[in-house]
């Protein structure tokens, strides 16, 4: 039974990987700009952070937003982080693997849960000597919002089979925690979800 598994998991991997090289025409004017992404949500007040151009290299798509927003009654902030590609599946990934192979900490209590009623995300909390952070992440595919990579990988080969648009997005917010008292830091991630959400469906297409 293990052998058929690996055997199935090895197969839809490399039919996602011949299908979604197959040549696909797209208009990149076309393209969604996160960068108009909304700054101003509610009582929270974004400010861009600034990424090197070894980053954007890595990622092969400037299509994207990374802003500590800050909750301008509470005094609280959030960090969101937002990718889009139209046509590069390679851009969308779990934010695990830059925070594991960066060296950024160790992964504790991964999971899933109800970031808001139904929506089902991706949790982790990462730890370091310095800080710790908990994080949030789904992925974006039309009318598709799923925390299953391998399900916003499947929406693409289809896509793609149908000649159909083959945009996706990542979606993270994380903010610092005091790992005695998680649940207050994913309190005010569910509050900012909340407001962003919206947003996204808008925006993030």
């Amino acid at each position: 039974m293990k052998n058929l598994t690996f055997i199935l998991a090895a197969a839809l991997l490399i039919t996602v990987a011949v299908v979604v090289n197959i040549p696909h025409k797209f208009d990149p004017s076309q393209e969604a700009q996160m960068s108009n992404f909304p700054k101003r949500i509610g009582d929270w007040e974004g400010e861009e952070i600034e990424l090197r151009e070894s980053d954007y290299a890595i990622l092969e798509t400037r299509n994207l937003i990374m802003r500590n927003y800050k909750n301008l009654t509470r005094g609280e902030t959030v960090n969101l982080y937002i990718i889009y590609s139209s046509d590069n599946r390679r851009a969308l990934h779990p934010p695990e693997i830059c925070y594991t192979g960066g060296g950024a900490g160790t992964i504790l209590d991964k999971g899933v849960i109800n970031l808001a009623s139904g929506f089902k995300v991706n949790k982790f909390l990462i730890e370091n000597k310095n800080a710790s952070q908990l994080v949030v992440y789904w992925f974006k595919s039309g009318e598709l919002s799923t925390y299953n990579y391998i399900l916003q990988q499947l929406k693409t080969v289809k896509d793609r089979l149908m000649q159909k648009k083959t945009s996706g997005a990542m979606i993270r917010i994380s903010t610092p925690v005091d790992p005695k008292n998680p649940e207050k830091g994913l309190n005010l991630l569910k509050s900012f979800a909340q407001d962003i959400l919206p947003e996204i469906e808008q925006y993030v297409p």
